[in-house]
């Protein structure tokens, strides 16, 4: 386990996508936007049976990496009802870490995109709405 998440270190990110020996994606970004910009960038089949690599694993990135049905996930950091989301969904999970909820950036409540999926339990269901949101939280800061 400390081999794959020692990944995130070495090579200076904060997510990491792999299949086999081939590495599918990786990104410096924080949150969920780097799960999101996988999908869209490599899809779901491309996706499908991979491992996912990433600091924090919220229910919100739960419901993303079993959207595309990835086959393994090691984090720092997850929280209970994404352990319950991958557990349903039949993925394996590591973790360093167990928390009750996944906090906001400036630690002031719960995370959005946590507080937006807590009554979601399909991926997909899941995965759209998460996607909305991000859209609609970049286009309201490039207005602001």
């Amino acid at each position: 386990m400390k081999d794959n998440l020692s990944i995130l270190n070495r090579e200076r990110v904060n997510l990491y996508i792999f299949k086999g020996d081939a590495s599918l994606y990786r990104s410096v970004k924080s949150g969920i936007a780097p799960l999101i910009e996988a999908v869209e960038k490599l899809g779901t089949a491309e996706l499908s049976g991979s491992t996912v690599v990433d600091k924090v694993v919220g229910k919100a990135a739960a419901l993303i990496i079993s959207y595309f049905q990835a086959r393994g996930v090691y984090t720092h950091l997850i929280s209970r009802s994404a352990t319950k989301v991958l557990d349903k969904n039949r993925i394996a999970f590591y973790f360093e870490r167990l928390t009750d909820e996944i906090k906001s950036r400036n630690g002031l409540g719960i995370c959005p995109f946590e507080s937006a999926v807590k009554e979601i339990d399909e991926p997909k269901v899941g995965y759209e709405k998460l996607r909305k949101l991000l859209r609609e939280k970049m286009v309201s800061r490039l207005k602001g």
